[in-house]
């Protein structure tokens, strides 16, 4: 991971500000300026996708960049653009106070498609499959950070959270066979290797996070 123009510098004091990214809701009230953003090279259409009930439906556009995958769960990975950022990130440097990520900096848009590969259904917790990145030399302890920009994320189909309007609370059944997508922006890198690690968050019929059932799927892929 670079940072104008050079490589990050190692930390050795503790993170000051810390964001998670910003949920991307039905009824956003704020307006912002279209961003041009660069289309994927290629198109790649998976599928037909069967869509979990409480979900919204899966779409597939994007590049294809790979998948991780274990015996239950799939996670095919998109790499669905890059744009400038909207905005400065909210997460900053503690060492010089500078943002992570400064308006007008590259980032990429990425889709994961979580699909139950296997012959029983899955009930999952609130946080579903908590996805986190992070390239090789990036040197937080925490994953990618990203920014909130709703309409740049709306215009391709992407939401930090898999839910549709109205849906109940969990436990959320992933039925076999059937999927769901979340969203993420992160920092862009070329070329770079993107590690995943990927917490699959099982509840109970009470919908409470067994945290004995639960278990995470670690992989990578490299990003255009």
């Amino acid at each position: 991971m670079r940072r104008g123009g050079s490589r990050w510098r190692p930390l050795a004091v503790a993170m000051a500000a810390l964001l998670a990214l910003a949920t991307v809701g039905c009824g956003t009230s704020a307006v912002q300026t279209p961003v041009a953003a660069t289309p994927s090279p290629t198109v790649s259409h998976d599928g037909p996708w069967v869509d979990a009930d409480w979900a919204l439906p899966v779409t597939s556009t994007g590049t294809r960049l790979g998948e991780v995958s274990d015996k239950r769960i799939r996670i095919t990975v998109y790499q669905v653009a890059t744009a400038p950022s909207p905005h400065n990130s909210v997460m900053v440097d503690p060492a010089d106070g500078r943002p992570v990520i400064a308006k007008g900096d590259r980032i990429v848009l990425l889709r994961y498609v979580v699909t139950n590969i296997s012959s029983d259904p899955i009930s999952l917790g609130i946080g579903t499959v908590s996805i986190t990145t992070r390239y090789p030399d990036w040197p937080w302890a925490q994953g990618l950070t990203g920014v909130r920009a709703p309409a740049l994320m709306a215009r391709y189909k992407l939401s930090t959270t898999p839910f549709s309007e109205g849906t109940a609370r969990p436990p959320y059944v992933l039925a076999p066979g059937a999927s769901f997508m979340v969203g993420q922006n992160a920092p862009y890198e070329r070329a770079e290797l993107l590690q995943i690690s990927a917490a699959v968050v099982v509840s109970d019929d009470s919908g409470s996070e067994d945290a004995s059932l639960s278990w995470t799927l670690q992989g990578t892929v490299h990003l255009l």
